[in-house]
């Protein structure tokens, strides 16, 4: 009697046995050509006494069971299933799927109870990493997506978990990510938006070279047109591809100021809707200075005065006070490559009782590298008086001849007024004793 016994292995016409013995004793009788053979030229199949068996090997030392070659199983009423299959109630299976249609190949997982998932495990402790759930959603990192396709990552930094990459070294090599909707009345994948990262020069080892711009391009007559960009200056370009303030579109810079140009049509369009109010309010360093609000059908312009570009007849007007009063000259103001048709130049006040006077002179501006102020005009401002004259609230000045202003003798405003006295309280006082009080200038 021997420990265990193996009838009809493969057998056509007879019948074939393996018997193994207490003391592993090996007896194969009545074999035929085609099933395991003992005129094999090769050892076929192996069980040593560990229990570990190997086909095509003659050890497995490793393995319950270790095939050499290729494995082809199936089950189903027709061979189009393969892999390994658990059933206990009909509950699940698990394996791959060879579909003769197409020549398919599906991995499975399959539960009554609708329950089944597919997880992808990594690691010396089999972690796992992927899914996907019954409802065909994904997760990486996660065992319960929410989304068709959910990535997760713990983490206290920035949590950097998809990125695309294109390896191409061009200037004009870019990612994207897009977006597709579908139609009505013939089906068609349309990209409806997509989001584009690029370089804005060819990218070297040089750190200063590496700028890069996000653009946003949205769908229009079934093309994909680009809507907007932030460049690697952190500006806005909407409607806009390059900046400059001659291009047609919108910029928002990253250090706060803002571009509006359009062709042919009004740039700006405030709207107050409900009540009267301010439509605009301007501030310095927090403070509120002035507004521009409506009441009805009037416009006001709150907390200040009309001023104008002027230069100087000299090159150099770092002296001069604010307040200072300053008289017309026929020369006109230069600026390269820019016509001028209005603005003259002008001077301090020299003759007494001036009809010519322009404005009081507010700040200089050399920031496009000309010797260029602002001249108030008309408005809320304050005006210089010389050390020892006295005014009073309401007077009319006049100019003094030399770039200060003193009281008119009369009340009557003529050519040569000024401005009119709304506070005596001294705004400022300068090293050479004139100092400043609140006034309206008049037209100047």
């Amino acid at each position: 009697m021997s420990d265990l016994d193996v009838q009809n292995i493969n057998s056509k016409t007879g019948n074939s046995a393996i018997s193994i013995a207490d003391d592993g004793t090996t007896t194969v009788s009545t074999f035929t050509s085609t099933g395991i053979d003992d005129n094999a030229t090769s050892t076929a199949v192996t069980l040593d006494a560990s229990g570990n068996v190997g086909i095509g090997t003659i050890t497995s030392s490793y393995n319950l069971l270790e095939v050499n070659g290729d494995i082809s199983t199936s089950w189903g009423a027709s061979p189009t299933n393969i892999g390994m299959k658990y059933i206990d109630g009909s509950q699940y299976y698990l394996g791959l799927t060879l579909v003769d249609s197409g020549r398919q190949t599906r991995v499975v997982s399959k539960s009554a109870d609708n329950t089944g998932y597919i997880a992808f495990d990594t690691g010396s402790s089999a972690t796992e990493r992927m899914r996907i759930d019954s409802s065909g959603l994904v997760g990486i990192n996660t065992t319960n997506p929410s989304t068709f396709l959910e990535v997760a990552h713990a983490t206290t930094g920035v949590a950097n978990n998809i990125t695309t990459y294109n390896s191409n070294t061009a200037a004009s090599a870019e990612c994207a990510v897009d977006w597709a909707l579908n139609r009505t009345g013939s089906e068609a994948k349309i990209r409806a938006a997509r989001i584009t990262a690029g370089k804005e020069q060819t990218w070297t080892t040089t750190a200063s070279t590496v700028d890069g711009y996000l653009k946003f391009l949205t769908v229009r007559d079934e093309s994909l047109n680009e809507a907007m960009r932030i460049d690697s200056s952190g500006r806005l370009l909407i409607g806009k591809t390059s900046t400059g303030i001659s291009t047609v579109g919108t910029t928002l810079g990253g250090g706060g100021y803002a571009e509006f140009t359009r062709a042919a049509d009004d740039v700006i369009l405030i709207n107050r809707t409900i009540n009267d109010g301010k439509l605009v309010r301007f501030f310095q360093d927090g403070t509120e200075e002035g507004a521009i609000s409506i009441s009805g059908t009037t416009v006001t312009y709150g907390g200040g005065h009309l001023a104008r570009w002027s230069q100087s007849d000299t090159d150099d007007v770092s002296s001069l006070y604010k307040g200072t009063v300053m008289s017309n000259l026929d020369e006109m103001c230069e600026w390269d490559n820019e016509d001028n048709e209005q603005l003259n130049k002008t001077k301090v006040s020299d003759v007494e009782s001036d009809v010519n006077v322009a404005g009081v002179f507010v700040a200089e501006d050399n920031s496009d590298g000309f010797s260029d102020y602002w001249l108030a005009m008309t408005g809320d401002m304050i005006i210089r008086i010389a050390q020892g004259t006295t005014v009073q609230r309401g007077d009319l000045l006049i100019s003094a001849g030399d770039g200060t202003a003193k009281p008119q003798d009369d009340d009557i405003v003529r050519s040569k007024t000024i401005a009119k006295v709304t506070s005596t309280n001294v705004t400022c006082t300068y090293a050479d004793g004139s100092y400043c009080v609140p006034c309206v200038l008049m037209a100047c």
